[in-house]
């Protein structure tokens, strides 16, 4: 797995936007036009953040787009009896949202696309780390309608994915024994 990693979730959430960025847009363009795909569009991919909401708090994605937002983690001890290794368990949210001005039948058909895009991307996939280790394999966990203050939003889904890696620290209390 390479060099010992305190597996930060900053870095987590880089490595999965850039793979989002280097993988997505010829993947939707393929899914899009599986015969004779033409050069592949952008896709607006980033971290969840206040540009993401209207003035009234609510969900208001700039389309096509995908928005990365971390979940919590969860660590589980490993073999160490000073308790400074843990497989480390993040999870991860990416909403999907396209949108079309032909129909709301077309934006469900587009998103859904885009949705089934990315989780072929995500699927077993490994995330270079910025340290210069991987994490391991992404689990996928479910895909859901995305909520936000008013409910449901129309058409929005997200794909939940699990980061799992080893977490190695150095803290002051590794030398108390």
């Amino acid at each position: 797995m390479g060099a010992p990693s305190q597996f930060m979730v900053t870095q987590v959430e880089s490595a999965l936007i850039a793979l989002l960025n280097s993988t997505m847009p010829a993947a939707y363009n393929l899914a899009l036009h599986p015969v004779d795909p033409p050069p592949a569009a952008g896709i607006d991919i980033d971290a969840l953040g206040g540009k993401d909401f209207d003035e009234n708090g609510m969900l208001a994605l700039k389309s096509p787009a995908m928005r990365v937002e971390f979940g919590g983690c969860e660590y589980n001890p490993l073999r160490d009896n000073q308790r400074l290794t843990y497989e480390a368990g993040m999870p991860f949210d990416v909403i999907c949202f396209v949108e079309s001005l032909k129909s709301k039948a077309s934006e469900r058909y587009r998103t859904l696309l885009l949705v089934q895009a990315a989780v072929n991307q995500l699927a077993g996939a490994r995330l270079a780390l910025s340290d210069g280790t991987f994490s391991m394999p992404l689990t996928l966990t479910a895909v859901s309608k995305v909520q936000d203050r008013g409910g449901p939003v129309d058409q929005a889904f997200a794909i939940t994915v699990l980061v799992n890696g080893i977490a190695q620290y150095n803290g002051p209390n590794g030398g108390n024994v």
